[in-house]
């Protein structure tokens, strides 16, 4: 820490720098300048205040790598901000954040703060509990985002319990507003979506660029040290860190990105390899939520290039659906809903009504699962929604230990490594597993949320509760993405290096996954069995005999059994 202290200290403002200058409290996530507050003066005129929390760090088992990419982004922020004449009043603390500023204004005489709305429900949170005890804020809007919440409100109205919020209508009106891909109000192309041509299995079709890396610097080194000095007990590993944390070395992850991976990306987006773990992902994530490039920077240079015939349609498309679209619809979901917490109950009427019409058996169960949530006197407790009454622990596997899965294997230890793995290996295996064996949704949005480096709560409480697990009860899905063992062989190489048979459901050998799924299915046949998109799976589902059916059931209980029979680490 000595290196960036020594740095930073000429930058610490006088009391005149106090009086006379803008003071904007730079949230966690939020490293810019090219937006918002930061913009609308002088750098000369511009004072900024940044918290090091320690208690925010340890207020869960955050990856160490995420805890490195977000602290020495935050450290080379205040030194660029430095550079450029901005005074810097940066405060290492043990306490909140909030309880941090509200010292620090009182002990330095500071005037109001204004701080770009953070994105985080937990941080908006801590500052209004400040608030409560003094601090003074005046909020800015957050211009990072690509849309508003008027844009959300405009397409859905406001937020009504049971309704259902599909994204593709949000999408569009985005695409139509910001004119991205569009000529004469019409979707180049013919289509706004090329998600159907998008789910092609890579077997070395073309050759995979070797991403850059970026060693440590000696700022990012002090932040290596102090992690594993401070939080050394938190999950994953901190060994050969290499994520971009100056300005320009983001700038420059982007650009490669852009130049040599888009180009190849939309036919492979859907994808799993054990031996390319990256395949044509940018692995941006991390720095757009930390707000270190923006995401409608990202989409025009995507339009641009797509334009030019730089970057095919079908590969532009796909990148820009995930930033106009989905990230921007689950980020304005959560705080339509307050992270779930405003839904009624856990699945909408509908759902709940089948379910107390069809499995009469299952009423206690449903009672508890679908009642109203109680009021919670810890404001931070996360919602725990359950449409499929799913409740079993979280097993060790998504800790590292080696279950014999590989598919599992490979991407948590990759997690585990780099606190990282693309959007369907999320999906289709991590979140898959959990949704087919019951496990709890809580549980695995919370292990998201610490084990990923791009992970906040407005990202992972919707993906994790809503799409991926089907907690929500189909409020963001339209139904549950589970699959047996046929797709993950299909869009991946990893069943070739497994001890298990895709092919095979019953006997010695055969892969869990596929008599997990049919007794998913079974299971939850009272909640999922009249949605429309489920009917081709049901009815293959009653075309298997008695005897079948026991022996896939007792085949998936020894599945979770055996995941199960494994001691979880503790953090």
């Amino acid at each position: 820490m000595a290196t960036f202290q020594q740095l930073i200290k000429p930058a610490q403002p006088t009391a005149k720098d106090i009086k006379s200058r803008r003071w904007i409290y730079i949230p966690y996530d939020r490293y810019t300048d090219r937006t918002g507050p930061l913009t609308e003066q002088a750098p000369e005129a511009t004072g900024i205040v940044i918290v090091e929390s320690t208690a925010k760090g340890l207020r869960r088992p955050y990856h160490k790598k995420k805890l490195v990419v977000l602290i020495s982004n935050m450290r080379h922020f205040a030194l660029e901000q430095a550079a450029k004449g901005v005074k810097v009043l940066y405060h290492f603390s043990l306490t909140s954040h909030g309880q941090a500023l509200l010292e620090l204004q009182q002990a330095r005489k500071l005037p109001p703060l204004t701080v770009m709305t953070p994105a985080e429900r937990e941080l908006r949170l801590d500052l209004a509990q400040a608030e409560s005890q003094g601090l003074q804020l005046t909020y800015a809007e957050d211009t990072t985002w690509a849309s508003t919440p008027k844009d959300f409100l405009d397409t859905y109205g406001p937020y009504k319990s049971g309704k259902q919020y599909v994204m593709d209508r949000f999408y569009r009106r985005m695409r139509q507003k910001t004119e991205v891909l569009m000529a004469n109000a019409k979707p180049i192309g013919g289509q706004f979506s090329f998600d159907a041509a998008n789910r092609n299995p890579y077997k070395n079709q073309v050759p995979i660029p070797t991403p850059p890396t970026y060693p440590p610097d000696a700022i990012t080194q002090e932040v290596i040290d102090m992690v594993e000095a401070t939080y050394g007990h938190h999950f994953g590993s901190i060994e050969n860190f290499d994520l971009p944390c100056t300005q320009a070395d983001c700038d420059a992850m982007w650009r490669f990105a852009l130049e040599q991976l888009l180009p190849t990306f939309g036919p492979y987006e859907d994808a799993m390899r054990d031996d390319h773990l990256q395949l044509f992902h940018s692995k941006t994530s991390v720095l757009l939520n930390l707000g270190r490039i923006l995401a409608m920077d990202l989409i025009r240079d995507v339009e641009k290039a797509s334009n030019e015939g730089r970057i095919p349609l079908g590969s532009a498309e796909g990148f820009i659906r995930q930033l106009l679209g989905w990230r921007e619809f689950m980020r304005h979901l959560h705080e339509q809903t307050d992270g779930y917490r405003l839904l009624r109950g856990h699945i909408p009427d509908e759902a709940r009504q089948v379910n107390q019409e069809v499995s009469p058996d299952q009423t206690a169960e449903a009672k508890q699962a679908y009642a109203p949530p109680k009021k919670q006197a810890d404001p931070y407790a996360g919602a725990t929604p359950s449409a499929l009454g799913a409740a079993l622990p979280l097993p060790a596997v998504y800790w590292g230990v080696k279950s014999g899965l590989h598919c599992m294997d490979t991407v948590v230890e990759q997690v585990v490594q780099e606190g990282w793995s693309h959007h369907i290996t999320r999906l289709m295996v991590l979140s898959n597993l959990a949704n087919l064996c019951g496990f709890s949704p809580r549980e695995l949005t919370d292990w998201f949320w610490f084990a990923y480096v791009d992970a906040y709560d407005w990202v992972v409480e919707t993906n994790v509760l809503g799409m991926a697990t089907y907690a929500d009860g189909g409020l963001t899905a339209t139904k549950p993405y589970v699959s047996g063992a046929a797709y993950i062989n299909r869009m991946s190489n990893y069943c070739g290096h497994c001890q298990y048979d895709p092919k095979k459901s019953l006997g010695e050998g055969s892969c869990p996954f596929t008599s997990l799924y049919w007794t998913f299915l079974e299971r939850n046949e009272a909640v999922l069995g009249n949605n429309f998109r489920m009917q081709m799976p049901y009815n293959t589902l009653h075309k298997k005999s008695p005897q079948e059916l026991v022996q896939l059931r007792t085949r998936a209980a020894e599945a979770v059994a055996h995941l199960q029979s494994f001691k979880r680490p503790k953090y």
